[in-house]
């Protein structure tokens, strides 16, 4: 019997490796992905229930306020992009909760933990 080397497939490991890496990157992308806050902040409209830039919040009051959307541990809480319709969050944060401000004005998905988040302050690619 004579024994052949048994030839190594390379192009699998590799293949295995390259969606594996990718796997990594995607669950790390998107808006917000893997914030450590509680709630997703953004400034709505009281009488209309649209979202608004949150300058609107910030430097005008009256008919703007705050309303947050809880981050779920597992999945993604949809945030509305400004000018459209804002419901299913709060208008007041619950005692000892923390909120993600400075999402895109586009809107999109934020989850909770996961890979790539560091949780600071800042926008989403808006």
């Amino acid at each position: 019997m004579s024994s052949t080397p048994r030839r190594r497939r390379v192009s699998n490991v590799v293949s295995i490796g390259v969606v594996a890496a990718l796997a990594a990157s995607l669950t790390g992308c998107g808006q917000g992905s893997g914030v450590k806050e509680d709630y997703a902040q953004i400034c709505r409209d009281n009488s209309t229930q649209k979202r608004l830039p949150d300058d609107d919040c910030n430097n005008h009051g009256g008919h703007a306020g705050w309303y947050y959307f809880p981050l779920l541990a597992r999945g993604a809480t949809k945030v509305p992009a400004v000018g459209s319709k804002a419901t299913g969050g709060v208008d007041a944060l619950p005692a000892g909760k923390t909120a993600k401000s400075g999402l895109s004005s586009r809107g999109g998905a934020v989850s909770k933990g996961g890979f790539g988040g560091s949780g600071s302050k800042g926008g989403f690619g808006g």
